[in-house]
């Protein structure tokens, strides 16, 4: 992974079927300082049986009778997928494809380098998939919508079984858009205390307020789906960001990074500067002659920041004084008797 936060660009079926769609996604979207583009195969013949039905949100955005339909609708062939990879390369960004099924995964691995293995929420226990990915050395990211910290335990030994692997969790609502008030960003703390692991959040919410969130507080990768038209008919439009919105999210998410620095305090120099400025010293309320001895009375305290701080005066009470000091002026050592 990148020193700093991944950023991936999720177009999924947002192309809508059409490869120079998902090309000019691939051009502007590259511009945008993104880590990754992400698309999504299947064989839609593979992935749903006679009993398949669509999601309430996948009937509100797309007009199709059933998933096979609505999947065959918005699906790229294989080859087009070459064609997406050799443009993110040519643009200097990841390629990155979700497979909803074996034949897809095995295509991908076999034609295409992707820096790793993507498991969608649903298909966290599709064994077949999983035992493929399993035999590999290659990071894996996990998102982990609508699983249960059992069923995510049980997904990361499968996925861990052949040996231990490079795994970061996403943390995912499985809502298309998803509400403010179920994000629970919270969680994706506890899951990287309990599974030990790098986290993220795939966001599904609308605008970025969430994604930026989540980095601030320890979000090692973000996934954020992108559209040119956020009211064009396809189930992912309506919770995806577009170009310029996913422009403004990179910017803010690099800016947080710099903005969490570290746990030690640290202070530039314009901060030392505005130190000596802002802070009080201990100044004379009247003019102390040479051998009187500092009482409480003849100070006070006022800036700028460069002597006695007002909270060391006891250094200084009851010392003689052994070079005359003009009232409105900073005690300094050299006006003490040190003994």
């Amino acid at each position: 992974m990148s020193k700093g936060v991944y950023i991936i660009a999720e177009i999924g079926p947002n192309h809508n079927g059409n490869s120079e769609i998902g090309l000019k996604m691939i051009e502007e979207i590259s511009t945008t300082g993104v880590n990754a583009i992400k698309f999504q195969l299947t064989n839609p013949y593979a992935l749903y049986s006679m009993d398949s039905f669509k999601a309430s949100y996948q009937k509100k955005n797309d007009s199709a009778k059933s998933p096979l339909e609505m999947s065959l609708r918005y699906q790229l062939k294989r080859e087009d997928h070459i064609k997406l990879y050799s443009a993110c390369k040519e643009c200097g960004v990841d390629y990155i494809c979700t497979a909803f099924d074996i034949g897809s995964m095995t295509f991908l691995d076999s034609h295409i380098y992707m820096p790793y293995f993507k498991i969608a929420s649903g298909e966290i226990f599709s064994l077949d998939i999983i035992d493929y990915i399993s035999k590999r050395n290659k990071p894996v990211i996990l998102s982990t919508g609508m699983a249960t910290y059992s069923e995510i335990s049980a997904s990361i030994e499968l996925i861990n079984r052949n040996f231990k692997k490079d795994i970061t969790i996403l943390h995912c609502i499985s809502n298309y858009p998803a509400k403010f008030e179920e994000v629970n960003l919270l969680n994706m703390q506890e899951i990287m205390e309990r599974f030990n692991y790098s986290v993220g959040f795939s966001d599904h919410t609308i605008g970025n307020d969430c994604a930026i969130a989540a980095v601030a507080m320890g979000a090692k990768m973000i996934e954020k789906h992108v559209t040119f038209n956020k009211n064009a008919e396809g189930p992912d439009h309506k919770a995806s960001i577009d170009i310029e919105e996913l422009r403004s999210l990179v910017n803010s998410i690099r800016n947080v990074e710099v903005a969490i620095g570290v746990r030690d305090r640290i202070f530039s120099e314009q901060q030392r500067e505005i130190s000596k400025v802002a802070r009080k010293s201990i100044v004379t309320a009247y003019k102390i002659n040479k051998g009187n001895i500092i009482k409480e009375e003849d100070i006070c305290y006022k800036r700028p920041g460069i002597g006695f701080l007002p909270i060391e005066k006891n250094l200084i009470i009851g010392k003689k004084v052994i070079i005359d000091i003009e009232a409105d002026k900073i005690i300094k050592p050299k006006h003490i008797l040190w003994e």
